[in-house]
């Protein structure tokens, strides 16, 4: 017809309809534009052009094609709301927006108008007016899949997390593959704390469309936060490689380098971050960056110019010299460097008046985004230090002052009791594979559900099979959102009688939350056998034997001692496998004693060092194994300062990696004597290796950090391997490693007893018990 009529408008019309349904844009434009030459008058043929036009990218001629079809209809509502759209694609929005309110004027009640004007108004900024429209839309019809999206995306921005996770929920229930629904949902997930659900619906906007940058960079985020660098790192690359001066993408490869080890790289992110305009952020993870590998006196140095620039400038100060109190060394090339500057400025010093510019409150906008903090390094290594327990307690008081003035709900300890069950929230960051969640789910479970019930609080971490066991256990699960704000706001509304900060030290996050009072009863202990430092812990729990006489004068809180071990652990299964098949695996040498000691470097104390090195001087063919450390600039500081002070034995030391703890348990039987660091004793070690009947060398001091060994050696009544000083602790190793007769009788006295050890809840009846008799008063 059209060949026989080239003039027939219907037909050409017709034609080009087809042709857009079959998806061929192009020939149903050129269609389009013969029948709207051929008739001119008829506002469909025009409107429909003009869509044909905007589906192949022509947008300006598109514009033209409905304003000729406004002319001809200017009553129709849907031609306004079509070329406010075109109008929203070129980003001429003013305009836009006229062309919406023309199509509101003649069609209010339509749902989807209201839907594409909010997405104008929220382009423009108008954000208040941009909610109002998608509420108003919703009311209409509750299934507007781009207006579930943007109120979704409205309430984020606001950090109405919570809110904004149910109408994107919605919006992917209606459109499983939704982009943006699934980028915002997921950017959602990840600020809860929720992230294995984050990671699924981002990898997904990113198997739809591998160069979605939200989604990226949020992932990256996600990554960073649960310790995965490598992954992290992946998706930055091609962030950076478009925006290679974003100062924030700068930041997050720095910190992604820093956890894969990649130190001098990740230095250089923190200085490119600061040149392009980083700001305070950027000078601070240089600054914790430097102190974490060893170099404080450049970490020092770059928040002294911070201070000084900031000073000059009349502006606070407070986040560089709250950096410069907190940034602990780690590895003190020697002893007298364990009495810096910082640790007597803590003690000497803790947050007075000359801590404040002149001239400046400390309070509303001067303060610290309280989420920075949480990126300090943990705070419990000043026990490590001479006068440790001191030191703690000037940290905890410090860090009280700092987050006093936050808006955050204050929970009075006079607070009622309503009756029945006492709800006991548990809070930590280590609930996952390490001493710490083991000893977590020992807790858990142990507790009495007749007269308890327990909630999980768990930080923005890591999950792994750890944490699902401890969340099979609990009642109630919350998993906390990256703002420590919300999640005091959070817990304070969960009307808690207690909350069991298991070590409030060992993370910043938990250690801004225990400093307020977020329920009636505050208590501490199980995790870190150190006092938190903080007025509004009340009480510190620990196994009777943990602390000698006097004990009391290191806590802040008040020190309650239970009967038994207060752990409630699991014998480690046997092996299966002869200590031949182990060594071999370990590529241990079968003609010479080995050592390991399979703690963390950061716990191995300058006055180790000369007993390691005492050990390798006596038996002249040992070798000593250690962990390697997922920093390895603690392998460098480490080794730099034993290899200054003992080079003539430094050279027998060798790091292993240990994967899991199944690797832990058959490296345990692999050696031939266990050494712990007189300084800190594991949660979980000594458990362990008197399971497996594998020696651990202790030397017991007067603080529980240093007794929890010690604690299961007198419960099983063996004391082979228990030293009471220095030249004792070097002679019982000694003695274990190179008498095998007495270290097979030592191991089986071990094995033979160490079943007294498992399964113990005599501290956790009394735990029970000190919990009801503290809480039961308030019923009157």
């Amino acid at each position: 017809m059209t060949r026989a009529f080239p003039q027939a408008a219907e037909a050409m019309h017709l034609a080009g309809l087809v042709a857009m349904r079959q998806g061929n844009q192009a020939v149903a434009a050129e269609r389009m534009g013969r029948a709207a030459i051929a008739d001119a008058n008829s506002a469909e043929i025009q409107h429909d052009h003009a869509q044909a036009l905007k589906a192949v990218g022509k947008l300006r001629d598109a514009i033209g094609a409905f304003k000729r079809a406004i002319r001809l209809c200017p009553d129709a509502p849907a031609l306004y709301c079509n070329i406010a759209n075109t109008y929203r694609q070129l980003d001429e929005l003013d305009a836009a927006r006229e062309n919406y309110q023309h199509a509101l004027e003649l069609a209010p009640d339509v749902a989807e108008i209201h839907a594409n004007y909010a997405a104008c108004l929220y382009a423009l900024g108008d954000v208040a007016g941009a909610e109002t429209s998608c509420l108003t839309a919703l009311k209409m019809r509750d299934d507007i899949v781009n207006a579930l999206v943007l109120i979704g995306q409205i309430r984020l921005d606001q950090g109405r997390t919570v809110s904004a996770s149910e109408p994107l929920r919605r919006a992917l229930d209606l459109e499983p593959g939704h982009q943006r629904a699934l980028t915002a949902y997921g950017d959602a997930l990840f600020r809860l704390g929720q992230f294995a659900g984050a990671q699924h619906c981002l990898r997904q906007v990113l198997a739809l469309d591998p160069t979605d940058a939200p989604a990226r960079r949020t992932l990256a985020l996600l990554n960073l936060r649960v310790g995965q660098g490598t992954e992290a790192i992946g998706a930055l690359e091609p962030l950076l490689q478009a925006n290679p001066e974003d100062p924030q993408l700068l930041l997050m490869m720095g910190e992604a380098l820093s956890i894969v080890g990649r130190h001098s790289e990740a230095v250089e992110r923190f200085g490119a971050a600061i040149g392009v305009g980083g700001g305070d952020d950027a000078v601070f993870r240089l600054a914790v960056e430097l102190a974490e590998e060893g170099d404080t006196a450049s970490a020092q140095s770059v928040l002294q110019n911070g201070i000084d620039r900031k000073i000059a400038a009349g502006e606070n100060a407070a986040l560089f010299r709250t950096a410069r109190r907190l940034l602990f060394a780690p590895v003190p090339t020697n002893i007298a460097a364990q009495n810096d500057e910082v640790v007597r400025e803590l003690l000497d010093d803790t947050m007075d008046e000359d801590s404040l510019e002149p001239g400046l409150e400390y309070v509303g906008a001067d303060r610290i985004d309280p989420t920075i903090l949480t990126r300090f390094p943990p705070v419990w290594r000043a026990a490590l230090r001479p006068e440790g327990d001191k030191q703690l307690r000037a940290v905890g008081h410090y860090w009280e002052q700092l987050v006093s003035g936050y808006d955050v709900p204050e929970v009075s300890k006079d607070k009622v009791h309503n009756g029945g069950k006492i709800r006991i929230g548990v809070v930590s960051a280590n609930m996952c594979e390490n001493g710490i969640g083991r000893w977590i789910v020992g807790l858990v479970d142990a507790i009495d559900r007749d007269r308890f019930d327990v909630t999980v609080i768990r930080p923005p971490t890591g999950e792994d099979d750890i944490t699902a066991r401890i969340d099979e256990h609990a009642d109630l699960v919350v998993p906390l959102p990256l703002d420590p704000l919300h999640s005091a706001r959070v817990i304070a509304g969960l009307d808690l009688d207690v909350l069991h900060y298991v070590d409030p030290q060992a993370d910043a996050y938990t250690m801004l939350l225990a400093s307020w009072r977020l329920a009636p009863m505050q208590i501490s202990g199980g995790g870190i056998a150190a006092t938190s430092g903080l007025s509004n812990i009340d009480y510190h729990l620990i196994a009777e034997d943990w602390e000698t006489a006097g004990g009391e004068k290191r806590f802040s809180e008040k020190l309650i001692r239970l009967p038994g071990l207060f752990v409630n652990a699991t014998r480690p299964d046997d092996l299966g496998l002869t200590t031949t098949d182990l060594q071999r695996h370990w590529r241990l040498a079968q003609d010479r004693n080995t050592y390991l000691c399979p703690q963390p470097l950061d716990v191995l104390t300058a006055e180790f060092d000369p007993l390691i090195a005492e050990i390798l001087r006596l038996d002249e063919t040992a070798e000593l194994i250690l962990i390697a450390p997922e920093r390895d600039s603690w392998d460098a500081a480490w080794g730099r300062r034993f290899a200054v002070n003992y080079a003539d034995v430094a050279g027998r030391m060798r790091f292993v990696s240990v994967r899991n703890r199944s690797d832990m348990l058959s490296l345990l039987c692999a050696v031939d004597v266990v050494l712990e660091s007189p300084a800190w004793n594991d949660a979980m070690l000594a458990f362990d290796c008197l399971g497996l009947g594998v020696p651990l060398v202790t030397l017991p001091g007067s603080a529980a950090r240093s007794r929890r060994s010690h604690t299961c050696y007198r419960q099983i009544s063996v004391f082979d391997c228990v030293a009471y000083h220095s030249a004792d602790y070097v002679d019982t190793a000694l003695t274990l490693a190179t008498d095998k007769r007495r270290r097979s009788v030592v191991s089986q006295a071990i094995r033979s007893r160490s079943h007294i050890l498992f399964g113990q809840k005599s501290s956790f009846d009394a735990y029970m018990q000190f919990l009801e008799k503290t809480i039961q008063p308030a019923y009157a």
